[in-house]
């Protein structure tokens, strides 16, 4: 099954990716090129909407590592929502499932207020003299 992957801007700096069908040898390229336009210093925070996805490779896997290890260069998170119980499965037996999993989109959206808002206090502190 061909991978669709439909990118959308929620807020300045976060996105929702939601991937849709086989994430593997011949499809994570796609993946890979949809991201490399967010994957840049202004954006925040990544949700991978995983509802769609059947499967997923090695290569698939490594996407979103990479993706979670640029994001944090920039100070920025990724959330991962709606994993199918066949992927989860993968995650798990490989133990990286990530820190940051959600069942549902609003627990991410919740999560992902907490870490922008307390991205944001950050920079107030820094400018705030000692």
């Amino acid at each position: 099954m061909p991978l669709k992957v439909t990118l959308t801007k929620k807020e300045e700096g976060v996105f929702t990716v939601a991937p849709v069908g086989s994430i593997d040898t011949e499809t994570y390229t796609i993946l890979e090129e949809q991201l490399k336009p967010i994957l840049v210093k202004t954006t925040k925070a990544i949700m991978f909407d995983m509802q769609g996805v059947t499967y997923i490779s090695s290569m698939g896997l490594s996407v979103i590592f990479k993706t979670k290890m640029a994001l944090a260069e920039y100070e920025g998170t990724l959330a991962i929502i709606n994993l199918q119980p066949q992927i989860k499965k993968v995650f798990e037996a490989v133990q990286v499932l990530p820190d940051n999993y959600f069942s549902t989109m609003e627990a991410a959206e919740k999560y992902l207020d907490e870490f922008l808002t307390d991205l944001q206090q950050k920079e107030i502190d820094k400018d705030q003299p000692s």
